[in-house]
């Protein structure tokens, strides 16, 4: 039998833990595979084949000790990275979401909400909808495969045992930011469109007093609402794609040391 000592035995698990918790920490954050539909089994196990195929492709690993405190704090450090990749990720989701909250509250379909086991809270139809079709896009573009590249160019770009920028919360806050930026972006056509047919029903309200608002006016705001978003959602596939290529580019900009 060889011998295996103990240095031996923490640098062959170190190899895998490290790597295991940047994927883990990105994981839990991704927009996709973060859902409570997912499985916590498939989960882990997805991880775990991650890091097999990817630790063959890594640089070198610091010489440092699994079972201590620096070890404990490269370990918290990779799943902080992991978490700031599927952050960033995961404004371009919300920002969807958030225009599809505005639309459904600006068409009367505020109350049109349900139980979402998936959030756990009570989220809009239409924010469902979008949402649902902003996944189907970033399957349809290939953006898991960038995410996976990403997450591999992560580990040359940011190795383990190297410190996260000083300024990487900074930056998160900022493109944080961008949710409400590009929320509101998504959805000003169908906010214009509507503005304009709730103005109109002011004017026919004010010239004849005797209209009934209530009958009339929810299902015109209704109406123009769907058609607007019917010709608006081609136009968010641009947009939307737009919005993911910067997303990969500032997932690796933010990790750059220095």
């Amino acid at each position: 039998m060889f011998p295996i000592s103990d240095i031996q035995i923490n640098a062959l698990v170190s190899l895998f833990v490290w790597p295991f918790a940047r994927i883990v920490g990105l994981l839990l954050a991704d927009p996709l595979l973060s859902s409570r539909s997912v499985p916590a089994r498939f989960k882990a196990g997805f991880a775990l084949l991650l890091t097999l195929l990817l630790v063959p492709l890594l640089p070198p690993q610091p010489a440092i000790a699994l079972v201590s405190a620096e070890g404990v704090a490269v370990l918290v450090q990779q799943l902080l990275i992991g978490l700031a990749l599927g952050l960033a990720m995961r404004v371009v989701i919300t920002a969807v979401e958030m225009a599809g909250f505005v639309m459904g509250m600006q068409m009367g379909l505020g109350f049109a909400s349900y139980y979402d086991p998936i959030n756990a809270a009570q989220v809009p139809t239409v924010s469902r909808i979008l949402t649902l079709f902003t996944f189907l896009l970033f399957l349809l573009m290939g953006g898991h495969q960038v995410v996976i590249s990403t997450l591999l160019d992560s580990f040359r770009t940011l190795p383990i045992g190297m410190t996260l920028p000083s300024d990487v919360l900074k930056a998160l806050a900022v493109w944080g930011g961008h949710i409400f930026a590009w929320g509101l972006w998504l959805a000003l056509p169908v906010v214009s469109a509507l503005l304009v047919t709730n103005l109109a029903i002011g004017v026919m309200t004010r010239a004849s007093p005797q209209f009934n608002i209530f009958t009339f006016g929810f299902p015109l705001t209704l109406m123009v609402g769907f058609a607007a978003l019917y010709l608006a959602v081609p136009l968010m596939v641009p947009a939307i794609e737009t919005f993911y290529r910067e997303a990969f580019a500032f997932m690796l900009g933010m990790l750059k040391p220095g």
